[in-house]
């Protein structure tokens, strides 16, 4: 009798870890539960949105504690669409995709929709420097494509027209230079051509006049 109470308790706990281990396992992969989105919808909760290559991508040094810990991704930043961004930028995301972990395959080009946020449901998962985004699986971040890139350039923000940068080889105000002389300015100067010319005619003839034969 004592031997089938033991192996009941024992045939339990199994049962009961067993669960646990599963309960384990399947809540990160449940935590991450992606809601389609438009590309706007991306664009407009992103602090900055950027087409880049894949450089590096750097585990927590360290035995990994959770599957939040914080992955380092370097981007070569190609094009900027909102925000700003350095040449190579560097965006934490967590380690595993199972917690919104970016699953990136390959070097790019890639759109990056990053945030200054690191609030991961609730909790953030790590602490941004002055010069970090993060970036998660569910936030637009996915390959660029012609289509994508098209759609992203059309909203980016337009510079006001005073702002626009100058035209390469329109002079500006400091380059004005000759311009053409109106009407009125060429009918003076054919006129006081014209009288100079018949003043000198004249004064010649008097001087030959004057002179003795």
């Amino acid at each position: 009798m004592l031997r089938v109470v033991r192996r009941t308790a024992v045939t339990l706990l199994l049962s009961g870890l067993l669960m646990a281990a599963g309960l384990l396992v399947a809540t990160p992969a449940s935590a991450c539960s992606c809601v389609g989105q438009t590309t706007q919808e991306f664009f407009d909760r992103a602090d900055a949105v950027f087409a880049a290559r894949l450089v590096s991508r750097e585990e927590p040094p360290g035995p990994i504690i959770s599957s939040a810990d914080p992955a380092l991704h370097v981007f070569a930043v190609d094009t900027v669409f909102k925000g700003t961004a350095h040449e190579e930028q560097a965006v934490l995301s967590p380690v595993s995709g199972a917690t919104c972990g970016l699953e990136l395959e390959g070097e790019g080009p890639f759109v990056v929709f990053a945030s200054r946020s690191t609030d991961l449901g609730g909790e953030p998962f790590a602490t941004l420097a002055d010069d970090q985004y993060a970036a998660f699986l569910c936030g637009g971040t996915a390959p660029l494509t012609p289509a994508l890139e098209a759609e992203l350039t059309a909203l980016s923000p337009r510079p006001a027209p005073s702002e626009e940068p100058p035209v390469p080889g329109a002079a500006g105000p400091a380059d004005a230079g000759w311009a053409p002389p109106g009407p009125a300015i060429t009918a003076a100067v054919a006129l006081g051509l014209v009288v100079g010319t018949g003043a000198l005619v004249h004064r010649r003839r008097r001087l030959a006049a004057g002179r003795p034969r």
